[in-house]
């Protein structure tokens, strides 16, 4: 007997479903399509982790729900991302929260600011517990129509430069790139000069010589392939920070999306998390070693004391900025919770 298919609306989402003689409880999952927006390309290990993540979704609710993963912001530019999401254009996105300080200026700050993480897990155990435990960012979230399902952490970014840079004199007048709000005042301290590049313009960045330095953790540099236009590594950790998330729009996911979906979903994203952990351990030294293979100077910094006590305090400054901005008690909030959660 052929199957009568009706299509209907949830939240905007298209699902399918199935009248037929064959009982409801034997069709566990509704049938539904999602465009994920991703702003990075397939094939770095943590968008690795994003493919595994819906390909298990995928497989654990016997094919019926299926997520379209449109990569390197053929779903959208990465500034768009987070409106798209916030309206419904797209069903979900992968952005970086510090690419929009305006719109998510306390949900930003832990991937935003530099020398206030020792390790990955803290970071992510940070950014997991804001979202879980504080109302100021419940709120933030909120008010931007958005919601994190996990995050994905960096390894401690490292600069690649074209000049070797081994003292704080060799700062002086360099071009590194910057992203956000807060990383300028760290180039600001040591006589750099920030420029603000995207990741897809890091390359021509340094081929050109718009910029001399990159800011990135190794494994990124390895899956950028910036190692083939610059070749000083700086042995200096600037710290891991936590990154992009996957976003859902708040209002389907907290209302219109089925309990059991919701639950299938974070069943995966929990255990995605854990999977993006691990290989970042492992992508790291084999990073390291593609770069080194491929003629990469690992630069000793000699004066890595003095850097400390020249850059800001990051924390500090993003709290005095956003009493500034009237937000004083929610940033306090943040900031307390970080403190007593992080490892820094």
């Amino acid at each position: 007997m052929r199957a009568l298919i009706s299509t209907i609306a949830v939240g905007g989402l298209l699902v399918a479903t199935s009248l037929t003689a064959v009982p409801v409880q034997a069709e566990e999952y509704p049938r539904m399509t999602l465009r994920l927006a991703h702003s990075f390309p397939a094939g770095w290990a943590q968008t690795e982790v994003d493919q595994w993540w819906a390909d298990q979704i995928r497989e654990r609710s016997d094919g019926n729900i299926r997520i379209n993963i449109l990569w390197a912001g053929s779903g959208g530019e990465p500034l768009e991302i987070l409106r798209l999401v916030g309206s419904g254009a797209v069903d979900l996105g992968a952005v970086p929260p510090s690419y929009f300080p305006n719109e998510l200026p306390l949900s930003s700050a832990p991937n935003a600011l530099p020398l206030t993480f020792e390790s990955n897990e803290a970071a992510s155990r940070v950014m997991e517990g804001l979202v879980r435990d504080v109302p100021a960012i419940q709120d933030e979230l909120r008010e931007n129509n958005i919601w994190p399902l996990f995050f994905h952490t960096l390894n401690t970014y490292q600069p690649l430069c074209t000049k070797p840079v081994s003292t704080l004199a060799d700062w002086e007048g360099l071009r590194v790139r910057t992203f956000g709000a807060w990383q300028p005042y760290l180039w600001d301290a040591l006589g750099a000069v920030g420029v603000n590049v995207m990741t897809p313009e890091k390359y021509e960045g340094l081929q050109r010589g718009r910029i001399d330095c990159g800011f990135f953790s190794t494994d990124l540099y390895a899956q950028t392939r910036l190692y083939e236009v610059a070749k000083h590594l700086s042995d200096f950790g600037f710290g891991p920070q936590p990154t992009w998330p996957i976003w859902v729009n708040y209002e389907r996911w907290h209302n219109d999306m089925p309990e059991n979906v919701k639950k299938l979903i974070m069943e995966v994203s929990e255990e995605a998390r854990e999977r993006s952990l691990t290989a970042l351990a492992e992508v790291q030294e084999e990073s390291l070693q593609l770069m080194l293979d491929a003629g990469v100077e690992v630069v000793e910094f000699e004066q890595p004391d003095e850097l400390r006590e020249r850059a800001p305090n990051f924390r500090q400054l993003w709290l005095e900025n956003m009493q500034r901005e009237g937000r004083g008690e929610a940033a306090q909030a943040v900031l307390d919770y970080w403190m007593e959660h992080g490892d820094i």
